[in-house]
């Protein structure tokens, strides 16, 4: 195992991260490559590309895979790789609703500045200062200038020693929700970017297989003036696309092995159920499943352990102090008052603030507090899949 690959386990908070992630369906920001079984194949197809943006070639992507196989997967791994050849990364969700996505290339921009600012704070991002106040009021132009836009970004990066740009664009099936207007706007963003885009820019575009094949109808329909460009551009992404290999019981006992490694490191517990037991009992499950085998998998893996795991903890006999020697008072002297030393003042954190919580299982998470009451605050935690957790207020730090 690559000594790369090792980093996770020498961090237990970060191994407690990667748990949660991996529990709540999500792909974790920490330890993608000491996940990513049977993905030699993927990871050279990655590296390549990277190989060319390095050389100036601007290289789009297309990450492909139905919910539950693994896509999530391949855009965190694609950021792993980019810190490792020393890219900056930005990761942004197409959002209809948001007005965040290829149909307003203007705001898309905007995104990826300040993904880039959060992803890499100390990054100077003062030359695009009026991009990221100041909300685009038109954008039609924006259609064919986001490509020289993001060269120029790239260009700007590299005057901070980096080695060139990485924009992850997840979830791009929901161009399949525009309206009929909108349709149009995105195929234009799109082709011009294929074009003309250049410089070292690695564009990762994540998208179903369904969505895939429903865009190729919707934009063969609203574009039919490019219909032959639309399905020579969507046919070489399906064929060309990386997507996660299909999931076999080959894949199954390391991979439940690496994550026993984790849950070993997060808890400071030898698992006292076998590898082999583990794999055994989750391929079961997968089996069972008619998709979504990877994450299925992964995560009956982790509730297995935890089961396990709740079963030494809830077993463990409680220590208990035996009672002190009362002693007696004469009844002559009087009682002298005992002095209460205060209550140690709780932080001032309010609903809709961010925080970062700092005690618990759940230490490193960020969130947004939603409710405030007595000395309990619920946090809404940062990621794709909403999680709601109660802890008591003195676990939790406000951020600036």
């Amino acid at each position: 195992m690559p000594a790369t690959e090792e980093v996770v386990l020498q961090d237990r908070s970060a191994c407690l991260r990667t748990l949660w992630a991996l529990k709540a369906g999500r792909a974790p920001r920490e330890g993608v490559r000491y996940l990513s079984v049977g993905l030699d194949g993927t990871i050279q197809k990655l590296q390549q590309a990277f190989e060319q943006a390095l050389q100036g070639k601007a290289q789009i992507l297309w990450l492909i895979g139905n919910y539950g196989e693994g896509k999530s997967h391949l855009l965190r791994l694609v950021t792993a790789l980019s810190e490792e050849h020393h890219f900056a990364w930005a990761y942004v969700v197409h959002d209809k609703n948001q007005n965040i996505g290829l149909h307003k290339p203007a705001w898309l921009f905007r995104r990826i500045l300040w993904s880039l600012q959060w992803e890499h704070p100390f990054l100077n991002l003062l030359r695009y200062r009026c991009e990221m106040t100041t909300p685009p009021s038109y954008d039609r132009r924006w259609r064919y200038e986001l490509s020289e836009k993001l060269a120029e970004l790239s260009d700007w990066l590299k005057g901070q020693g980096w080695q060139g740009l990485v924009v992850c664009l997840d979830e791009v099936e929901n161009c399949c929700q525009f309206h009929w207007n909108q349709h149009y706007p995105a195929w234009e963003t799109l082709s011009h970017l294929n074009r003309c885009l250049n410089g070292p820019v690695l564009l990762c575009l994540a998208i179903t297989n369904v969505g895939l094949d429903s865009l190729k109808n919707l934009w063969s329909w609203y574009a039919r003036d490019a219909r032959d460009e639309v399905e020579t551009l969507l046919n070489n992404a399906s064929a060309n696309g990386v997507t996660m290999p299909n999931w076999t019981e080959e894949f199954a006992l390391p991979l439940a092995e690496r994550i026993c490694r984790l849950h070993k490191v997060a808890f400071g517990w030898e698992p006292t159920i076998s590898v082999e037991d583990l794999a055994k009992e989750a391929s079961e499950q997968v089996k069972a499943a008619q998709s979504a085998h990877w994450r299925t998998f992964v995560q009956a893996v982790v509730n297995a352990l935890e089961r396990e795991h709740q079963k030494i903890v809830t077993s463990q006999p409680v220590a208990t102090k035996p009672p002190e020697p009362v002693s007696v008072v004469p009844q002559t002297l009087p009682t002298l008052p005992v002095s209460v030393p205060p209550k140690p003042s709780l932080p001032k954190i309010q609903p809709g603030d961010r925080v970062e919580i700092v005690r618990t299982h759940f230490r490193g998470f960020r969130g947004i507090v939603d409710r405030v009451r007595n000395d309990k605050v619920e946090i809404v935690l940062d990621g794709r899949t909403p999680m709601r957790i109660k802890l008591p207020l003195d676990a939790v730090k406000k951020l600036r």
